[in-house]
């Protein structure tokens, strides 16, 4: 095991900003339950910065990683959280494409210009929970490896594939293959709508909705009726949760 030297700390500090993680092609995963999370999936980690008694518990899933043994002085240096956690991960972004067809029970979230990175990873999180395999994001949607997202996944991001795409573009070439559904504020209320399987669910901006080129192809709007006199309008990810939820429950198999 290696002692960390101060290039290698002011490297993995750099992984906090984009530039410097799709430069690398990595990014940082901390805290032990997302550590373990990671590392259980088969993702390939390059770097794990960790407390020695972290490293020793958990050797077993270590893998072929740089193992560095790290003060705590040194984990609160490296970390970008408010209070370190015992172990700091550096991984290699995964690749992977869209499949080209899908099961008979298969909902895709796609996410039209989400920028809240608390939103993303609470979604990814919930899309797992549903068992949502893949997400689509456009491309002005919050980069699925900032530290926010991946904490806010809370370790789920390793199970739910996320891709970005031009989103009007993949919508048309999986036209056929999918029903298509997008969520607006006049829609039609998704309580009293049939709803059927394989799907692709579009949510849209957290202060603009969807974009009038992604719900022109969807082919019904779906909203979340209001039951109270006080809220004006639900969280995107809240939102986007509970039309997951009915999807489960009202196209189930």
């Amino acid at each position: 095991m290696a002692l960390i030297s101060a290039s290698q700390i002011k490297f993995i500090r750099s992984l906090q900003q984009k530039k410097f993680r799709d430069q690398h092609g990595l990014f940082v995963a901390e805290g032990e339950k997302i550590a373990r999370e990671l590392l259980s999936s088969g993702q390939e980690a390059r770097i794990i910065c960790g407390l020695s008694s972290w490293i020793e518990e958990n050797r077993n899933i270590l893998g072929k990683a740089e193992i560095i043994t790290v003060s705590p002085r040194e984990l609160d240096r490296i970390s970008g959280l408010k209070t370190a956690n015992k172990v700091v991960v550096v991984a290699e972004k995964p690749s992977f494409g869209l499949p080209r067809s899908f099961a008979k029970d298969e909902l895709v979230v796609m996410l039209d210009d989400i920028r809240d990175p608390g939103n993303l990873g609470t979604i990814i999180r919930t899309a797992d929970w549903f068992g949502v395999r893949h997400l689509v994001c456009s491309l002005s949607t919050a980069d699925v490896y900032n530290p926010k997202v991946v904490q806010a996944s809370m370790g789920s991001l390793f199970r739910v594939k996320v891709h970005y795409a031009d989103l009007p573009g993949t919508i048309r070439d999986m036209g056929d293959k999918l029903s298509v559904y997008a969520t607006s504020a006049g829609g039609d209320n998704i309580y009293k709508s049939s709803l059927k399987l394989p799907a692709a669910l579009i949510i849209g901006n957290e202060a603009r909705g969807v974009s009038k080129e992604a719900a022109s192809l969807a082919g019904k709007m779906l909203s979340v009726p209001a039951f109270g006199p006080g809220a004006e309008s639900l969280n995107a990810a809240v939102s986007c949760g509970i039309v997951m939820s009915f999807f489960r429950m009202a196209a189930g198999e």
